[in-house]
């Protein structure tokens, strides 16, 4: 469980870093290609190479316009637990 909560906190720190770095973008889009090639092992072949670019470019634009600024549901969820009103 550790190692998903650090991976969690690298990443929101990578979104953040990526809003003035472009960098950041290529390492996220990094650590997703695993789990992306896996993924694409299910559609055709001749359709793989176009699909891992339509999910990069999505990725892209969805890293982009991630409000990190935005509360995560957990945070939410303590907070009106405990009565705190924001």
């Amino acid at each position: 469980m550790k190692g998903v909560i650090l991976m969690y906190e690298t990443l929101y720190q990578l979104v953040v870093e990526s809003k003035e770095d472009n960098r950041a973008i290529e390492k996220i889009l990094k650590i997703f290609k695993p789990k992306i090639k896996k993924t694409l092992l299910q559609t055709g072949l001749q359709n793989r190479e176009d699909l891992e670019q339509e999910l990069q470019l999505k990725m892209m634009n969805l890293i982009k316009t991630y409000n990190v600024d935005t509360v995560g549901f957990w945070e939410f969820y303590e907070r009106n637990r405990k009565g705190v009103r924001q």
